[in-house]
């Protein structure tokens, strides 16, 4: 017996009076003609996020380099190699803060409008799925105190909602620890440099030259935490990107599988005329 295919995709077998499969029969009205692929912003993303995850490995060479020509000078107030080391290190700071700020922000807005796409087809896939407002989806990565764990909220949303099915279209229960390492490894990074920057601010005097190069010294090993946690969310933004992208076409591309022929669709039981149920 050939089984009856859903209305809407074509590819699974139908569940219920609707003449739709489980997974479909949740999903927006069309959800297939309205998909739209994601693919081409997330190589733009990940180009960009590869970009930053090298510039922030390039800093927090430097930040090593600073803690060593901090030590010298602490060792031997007289050593020139320790002072070059710190000159150049500012200089080399001062010369690409511009690039690194302009990388950033590029970075952002691609990984934004990625996600923007990403949670129109998260949408389709399951509407009532998501604990937040599709506003969110832009609004929440720019918004104080709510942007430490809004965003995670919308990406474990987006990763369950798009996440495989069964061949009758019965959605699987996917681990997001992925997604939870990423944004943990992030918000860490982003609290290093405020940590940084108050233990300089609360340093000794400036008369006390050693203590306060001693703060020095510890706000650069914080900077070195905060640029290791950076090189770490940029290698796992990469695969949370690239893993979401790819379980949303594959989710897509059931409903286009060549030689997939949907049925007409069926009226709902109990609406045929008596006429037509007779004979």
């Amino acid at each position: 017996m050939v089984p009856v295919l859903c209305v809407v995709c074509g590819a699974r077998p139908v569940m219920g009076d609707g003449g739709r499969c489980y997974a479909c029969a949740e999903a927006a009205s069309h959800w297939p003609r309205d998909f739209r692929s994601p693919k081409v912003a997330a190589v733009v993303a990940v180009v960009l996020l590869v970009l930053s995850g090298l510039l922030a490995a390039g800093v927090l060479v430097a930040d090593v380099l600073g803690v060593r020509a901090v030590g010298l000078v602490l060792a031997d107030a007289d050593d020139v190699e320790g002072y070059d080391l710190l000159d150049s290190l500012a200089a080399l700071e001062t010369a690409t803060n511009g690039a690194s700020l302009f990388l950033l922000l590029v970075t952002a807005v691609s990984f934004v409008v990625w996600f923007r796409r990403i949670r129109a087809n998260a949408d389709l896939f399951v509407p009532n799925g998501h604990r937040l407002g599709s506003g969110w989806a832009i609004g929440a990565w720019f918004t104080p105190l709510v942007g430490l764990w809004f965003p995670w909220q919308l990406v474990v949303d987006c990763w369950l909602a798009s996440g495989p099915v069964d061949p009758e279209g019965r959605r699987r229960t996917v681990s997001h620890w992925l997604v939870s390492a990423w944004w943990t490894t992030w918000t860490g990074s982003l609290l290093a440099p405020r940590i940084a920057r108050a233990l300089v601010r609360t340093g000794p005097g400036v008369d006390e030259e050693d203590l306060r190069l001693e703060a020095v010294r510890t706000a650069l090993q914080v900077e070195v935490v905060g640029n290791a946690l950076r090189v770490a969310a940029a290698v796992l933004a990469v695969l949370v990107v690239w893993r979401l992208t790819e379980m949303q076409i594959a989710r897509a591309a059931v409903a286009r599988r060549p030689g997939a022929r949907p049925v007409p669709p069926q009226e709902p039981f109990g609406t045929r005329p008596v006429s037509a149920a007779v004979s």
